[in-house]
């Protein structure tokens, strides 16, 4: 089989999509270009670049919509595989990548989802989030059960919470390291000036 050319085949999702989002109310906005490479190592772009040596590819469009009397983005997503067969963000076995308003229309959401179930989510800008969305399908798609995946997935939340809590503490410690360091300055300089009172 010869190799997909996946920079033509992004353009041409592109170019289709452009053609059916291109009123004022509905008018296509940019497209984020999520080339997979054979390692799994993801690279992002608003240009198609990335794509030349990939072996999958996510299509992240963007358009800018006239939602009653304001305008949102709202984001579409298309799944390249490696046959170059392309589909509206089904990843295969249950797995999909959607995109959602939550709760409110400026309030766009990225998923992960299996069988309807969230995996993972993240908000824009998605391209700071592509690699860890990919990462944690690799991790999942292999596992037998359902129970399993979403055991696995609730570990995978786990630690980045774990993770983000560990940050914090850090971002904390310095903080208060700083505050300890500039705390002693200060007394030195009142000791200085003390000392200067009471000669």
């Amino acid at each position: 089989m010869d190799k997909i050319d996946f920079i033509e085949l992004a353009t041409f999702c592109v170019n289709r999509y452009k053609e059916s989002h291109n009123t004022n109310s509905n008018r296509y906005a940019g497209t984020l270009y999520v080339g997979i490479l054979e390692d799994n190592r993801v690279m992002c772009s608003i240009t198609p670049h990335v794509l030349g040596n990939c072996v999958k590819s996510i299509l992240v469009h963007r358009r800018d919509t006239l939602a009653q009397t304001n305008s949102y983005y709202w984001y579409d997503i298309e799944f390249i595989d490696e046959n170059g067969c392309v589909s509206d963000g089904n990843l295969g076995n249950g797995y999909s990548i959607n995109v959602r308003a939550w709760g409110q229309y400026s309030n766009q959401i990225m998923s992960l989802d299996y069988n309807h179930s969230h995996m993972f989510w993240c908000r824009p800008p998605f391209e700071d989030h592509m690699a860890k969305l990919w990462e944690i399908y690799i991790r999942l798609k292999d596992v037998p059960t359902e129970k399993e995946i979403n055991l696995t997935a609730e570990l995978i939340r786990k630690d980045e919470k774990i993770l983000e809590l560990e940050k914090q503490v850090e971002d904390f410690t310095f903080t208060n390291h700083l505050l300890k360091q500039e705390r002693d300055q200060y007394k030195e300089l009142l000791d200085e000036i003390k000392e200067m009172v009471e000669k």
